[in-house]
């Protein structure tokens, strides 16, 4: 039996409001990611058990057809279910996330704005978004490293999610193509798809449930480390 002193886990509580509400939404995003994966496992299952079944009455029907007959009249169905669905799940999923660190870094700058009397918005600076943080956090005097594991794969983050919204997913053609090339193969995102029969065979970006997690994961330790900086100077 596990006593009473052997069951309390230590509760941490968030430095700020704004922090408890986004470890509730980061936390949202996590179990919805759970519960997707989940559920297209089950609807691959499903399709599966009944693709078997729709064979055999094929089968049955015409003893002529032959079995890669049949697995090419269930082939398209079965490629929704193991591909199609899962690579328009994970990268909606990793819009969602970045929008999710875009907003939470907009409504830190505000704070760090008001507390330390900061004449201009995050906003108010030049470059992509990232940029601004870097030289926001340094107007603040804020001692973040921007040139650990964490800050570095957060820009591999935003470069696969600009592949996905502005080339479709698609590493041909996209601006930073060598990079992604690289950085999808090392990560173990990359296949091949085929658009057209008449098309040849092109890399596009498929993304894994592992790695939408170390998304969340390492979005997170930023966002903690920046807090952190935030409560230590400020005290």
């Amino acid at each position: 039996m596990i006593s009473s002193e052997q069951g309390k886990k230590e509760i941490v509580l968030p430095v700020t409001v704004e922090e408890y509400f986004r470890s509730f939404r980061l936390t949202e995003l996590k179990e919805y990611l759970d519960v997707t994966e989940k559920y297209l496992q089950k609807a691959k299952s499903d399709f599966e058990t009944s693709a078997n079944e729709q064979a055999k009455k094929l089968s049955t029907a015409n003893p002529t057809f032959r079995a890669d007959e049949i697995d090419d009249i269930l082939n398209n169905d079965y490629w929704r279910y193991t591909e199609t669905f899962p690579r328009i799940l994970r990268s909606s999923f990793l819009v969602s996330v970045i929008s999710l660190f875009e907003n939470e870094v907009e409504q830190i700058s505000r704070r760090i704005k008001k507390e330390r009397e900061i004449p201009i918005n995050l906003a108010d600076l030049n470059g992509n978004l990232l940029n601004k943080v870097k030289m926001y956090c340094k107007i603040a005097d804020l001692s973040i490293s921007f040139g650990n594991r964490t800050w570095n794969e957060i820009n591999n983050y935003y470069m696969v999610r600009n592949c996905i919204v502005h080339n479709n997913g698609f590493i041909s053609g996209f601006r930073e193509e060598k990079k992604m090339i690289a950085y999808a193969k090392g990560k173990e995102i990359v296949d091949r798809s085929i658009v057209l029969p008449s098309i040849r065979p092109r890399a596009v970006i498929a993304l894994t449930e592992q790695f939408c997690k170390e998304v969340i994961e390492t979005i997170q330790d930023f966002l903690v480390e920046l807090e952190k900086k935030i409560a230590k100077t400020t005290t």
